[in-house]
């Protein structure tokens, strides 16, 4: 029986750090996924704010208009231009922690509604992979270790001591 329950802790074990290193490997992509929605909402901003400076539509409104739609688009560029040089120029354990911080709602929801599992293969990948599966093994174990305590535990009889009728 102990044989039995020794396999099954392996197999749960393993099937959890599977699980954990595979949703790991797809944190890449997705960053890789959001970078590149990010870079066009970015490209997208700058035509926008081309257009408004040098456009000759927005030539012909008045100056306190084209000022504030002038002031609206430097400022969502500045905005992810920020956000982007963040995250592309992160090192590779506070990528993640950069896209929490200053990604963009929007874009965040528009990239997990399009988003498309991959198997990437770079070395940020394996490492996170890597990382995910020791920490998943960790919190398996962390878990697991009350229990195994608890049922592990001799059980103990309790006897009353019976006095003697006097």
């Amino acid at each position: 029986m102990d044989w039995l329950l020794q396999k099954l802790d392996m197999l749960l074990g393993a099937g959890f750090a599977a699980a954990v290193g595979m949703a790991a490997s797809q944190t890449q992509a997705f960053m890789n996924q959001y970078l590149q929605r990010l870079g066009g909402h970015l490209d997208e901003a700058q035509l926008n704010l081309d257009r408004i400076t040098t456009g000759v539509r927005y030539q012909t409104m008045s100056d306190t208009v084209r000022r504030e739609l002038e002031a609206d688009a430097t400022l969502r560029v500045g905005e992810l231009q920020t956000s982007y040089d963040a995250i592309a120029n992160a090192g590779l354990f506070s990528r993640p922690y950069a896209l929490l911080r200053t990604a963009d709602d929007a874009i965040v929801a528009g990239t997990w509604a399009d988003f498309v599992p991959s198997v990437p293969l770079d070395t940020n990948a394996l490492i996170y992979i890597g990382v995910g599966i020791v920490l998943a093994l960790v919190a398996y174990e962390i878990v697991k270790f009350p229990i195994t305590y608890v049922l592990g535990q001799p059980r103990r009889r309790k006897f009353r001591k019976r006095g003697v009728a006097q």
